[in-house]
């Protein structure tokens, strides 16, 4: 079903401006291939080793979210590899986990995450060898060719200056409506893989020590709520030094992915836009659109280009 006009009018479409969109026409030689599938859920591939963050594809509409939450198979079969290594999932809340365990099981991975994470797993049926735990400390694994670090963090303050659904979840309800997937603990995760080395920051806030003598090329750096956090953006880019930035969790999740981008609330896309642009002249800035795969070379990745708008299993 379409959006209502009330949606389309309290979410304004997104059109992104040709100077943050470099193009390629082939990603050939790239050392990383990143598909953004909405809110804070990518697809990276790098070495013979495909895994996904946050993967939500589902999208309940806003009267859907107060009733029992169900992943969409139909979208999931459609968005997602047959086949993936892990997938990792930097918090609980509905839109980073509920269709995490699902997409694990239709594709052989890992489901790497916190306590919570794991409930929900074990409530889909996940074994026990395929369910990996992140404790509040963080953890470092092997996954294929590529070195994932959890690193500790904090969640964005969205709501009235407080971080929304808070706690943790040990058993889930046969039924999980919105409110049950509690955020569980907030991780940034790091990715290194051969060549390159990438930052997801799904939520709008961190903790600077965890990330000292790190370094990232590429910052995919997560915006909602990101006004309530002191020179978020700036400590970010202080702290990894990275050479592409690409803003995430920005757009409006209540609809299908084929009706296009639209922005939350507040959120600000060419305030952010500006602002990189000021604190890293020199980095890449990249706007993507849903399902188009950014190429990242190994020599220098500003040097990362999209590549057409087409459906992939990346």
């Amino acid at each position: 079903m379409s959006p209502s006009l009330l949606y389309r009018a309290v979410f304004p479409r997104f059109s992104p401006e040709a100077r943050f969109r470099p193009t390629t026409t082939s990603a050939a030689g790239a050392a990383l291939r990143i598909r953004w599938l909405g809110t804070a859920g990518y697809v990276l591939e790098a070495a013979g080793t495909t895994i996904a963050i946050d993967p939500f594809v589902t999208r309940p509409s806003l009267s859907h979210l107060l009733g029992p939450l169900h992943p969409d198979d139909v979208a999931i079969a459609w968005r997602l590899p047959a086949r993936l290594d892990a997938v990792l999932c930097g918090h609980s809340h509905f839109d980073h986990l509920l269709d995490a365990p699902r997409i694990a099981a239709r594709t052989g991975a890992l489901l790497v995450g916190s306590r919570s994470t794991l409930a929900f797993g074990r409530a889909e049926g996940l074994p026990a060898a395929r369910l990996v735990e992140v404790p509040p400390s963080g953890r470092t694994l092997r996954v294929g060719a590529l070195e994932v670090r959890f690193v500790p963090s904090l969640h964005g303050r969205i709501i009235f200056g407080r971080v929304p659904f808070s706690g943790e979840v040990t058993r889930p309800p046969a039924l999980p409506r919105a409110w049950h997937y509690r955020m569980g603990g907030a991780f940034g995760i790091l990715v290194r893989a051969p060549g390159v080395c990438l930052y997801h920051n799904g939520s709008a806030d961190l903790v600077d020590a965890e990330l000292a003598g790190e370094h990232a090329d590429v910052l995919l750096v997560g915006l909602a709520g990101r006004g309530s956090t002191r020179a978020y953006l700036a400590r970010l880019q202080r702290a990894l030094g990275p050479r592409v930035i690409v803003p995430t969790h920005h757009d409006a999740f209540f609809a299908p992915l084929e009706e296009g981008l639209r922005l939350l609330p507040g959120v600000d896309l060419p305030g952010f836009c500006a602002e990189a642009r000021g604190l890293a002249p020199l980095a890449t800035l990249v706007t993507p659109a849903y399902d188009e795969v950014l190429a990242v070379p190994a020599d220098d990745a500003r040097g990362a280009a999209l590549l057409a708008h087409t459906l992939t299993t990346c």
